[in-house]
């Protein structure tokens, strides 16, 4: 049985975080970066660093791993 096309689904970031268990997100706001941290599901623990700034890009950046 095919799956529904109108099943959401999981942006790149999450996919590579749950596969590997890392993952490196960037945004070109903050808010835009929480919106990205808040696609994570509920249930997965994770760990997240410092919010960086890249200078020449202007993009925010941020490293989130699974906590097992």
């Amino acid at each position: 049985m095919s799956k529904n096309n109108t099943e959401t689904k999981q942006p790149a970031y999450v996919e590579e975080l749950l596969k590997n268990g890392t993952a490196t997100l960037r945004a070109k706001t903050r808010e835009e970066l929480d919106m990205m941290v808040q696609q994570i599901p509920a249930d997965t623990r994770i760990a997240a660093g410092v919010v960086a700034r890249n200078r020449e890009s202007g993009d925010y950046v941020l490293r989130v791993d699974i906590i097992k």
